[in-house]
């Protein structure tokens, strides 16, 4: 990854004659940002934008752009919404597989989607307040610190 103050530079070949696609990283030195892309190359070919979920007996296939935050509660993935709240019967991990790259996983137990971020603020001792534009919020864990950090620039 370039240093700071530098860009990434991107180059795009266009083959007809190529039989299968291939994606190449070469950089200085193996980095966060360089595990980030090779981990977001990998999921894209698992990438869905819709998600099975239920509600009582009710089967939805929900848009993943609607969808706020995910998380654990009572040993359940719980899927939330502006104002709805449904379930999977999905893990967590298999969630997060198939979710686009604008869900943030923020504890073991809670993606949320930065597209519905209103705004963080950090707690005297160092977490995150995590505030949705629905005004639900929650918390961060400190195990995801970092990575919520380098996601959001901060």
């Amino acid at each position: 990854m370039a240093g700071k103050g530098e860009r990434m530079k991107v180059q795009l070949e266009i083959d007809s004659q190529v039989l299968e696609d291939l994606v190449t990283i070469e950089a200085r030195q193996y980095s966060p940002q360089i595990s980030q892309l090779v981990d977001y190359i990998h999921k894209l070919d698992k990438v869905s934008d819709r998600l099975t979920v239920k509600r009582g007996e009710e089967v939805h296939l929900l848009a993943a752009q609607d969808i706020y935050r995910l998380v654990i509660e009572d040993r359940q993935v719980h899927v939330k919404t502006q104002a709805e709240e449904f379930t999977s019967n999905l893990r967590l991990y298999q969630v997060n597989d198939l979710l686009p790259a604008s869900f943030l996983q923020i504890s073991q137990s809670e993606i949320v989607n930065l597209d519905h971020l209103d705004h963080l603020q950090v707690t005297p001792n160092g977490l995150v307040k995590i505030i949705m534009k629905n005004g639900d919020f929650t918390y961060s864990s400190r195990r995801y610190l970092k990575t919520i950090k380098e996601t959001l620039g901060l």
